[in-house]
């Protein structure tokens, strides 16, 4: 469809955040989970996906972003540990959680949710958990090894994520992976800015 695209916002890891993430996706490798990784600059926290938009709503969708950036402060999230979705028993996504300021991030992402089904957008209808998702199973994965692997990581740390800017990105699926093309970005307030 011309004239279409696909997107969502995001927000972007640092370059340390990725490098764990690397790391921690070779050391699932060496525990022998077989997945399809993300490639490490494609890791994010995704906000909000909206799945194939007009290209003529950016602009509406960047007015959107930069009302609720003016509207937060910038936090850290602590990166930690790894789960799976939808559970141990049926893994289908692979995932490194984020924890410290829920009390930031789920207002932040429910703002933006709320101001985004003013444009047409619906709202999400689960509840948000914030999570970095580093790898995806074909089929199931196998529960064993998966919960294995779980265990080995579920005290693990692996840096600190600034939340200090939300970004449109355009995603365009290809056979070696997506790429990611940022459309607008929205830096949040300053603590001292208020």
């Amino acid at each position: 469809m011309p004239g279409m695209l696909r997107a969502f916002v995001a927000v972007e890891m640092p370059g340390p955040v990725r490098k764990a993430l690397e790391e921690i996706q070779s050391g699932l490798k060496q525990l022998k989970i077989h997945a399809r990784w993300v490639r490490p600059e494609n890791i994010h926290l995704t906000l909000k996906f909206l799945g194939n938009i007009p290209a003529g709503h950016v602009p509406s969708i960047g007015d959107v972003l930069r009302v609720v950036a003016q509207a937060h402060v910038r936090f850290s999230l602590s990166v930690a540990g790894v789960g799976v979705f939808p559970d141990i028993r049926r893994p289908k996504v692979i995932w490194v959680g984020l924890t410290g300021r829920p009390d930031s991030l789920t207002p932040l992402q429910q703002d933006l949710d709320g101001r985004l089904a003013a444009l047409g957008f619906p709202r999400e209808e689960k509840p948000f958990r914030g999570h970095l998702t580093i790898g995806r199973f074909r089929a199931e994965g196998f529960p064993g090894p998966v919960a294995a692997a779980v265990k080995h990581y579920a005290a693990a740390t692996f840096g600190t994520a600034a939340v200090e800017e939300m970004v449109l990105l355009q995603s365009d699926l290809r056979p070696e992976g997506p790429l990611y093309t940022p459309l607008v970005r929205e830096k949040l307030k300053d603590s001292c800015n208020t």
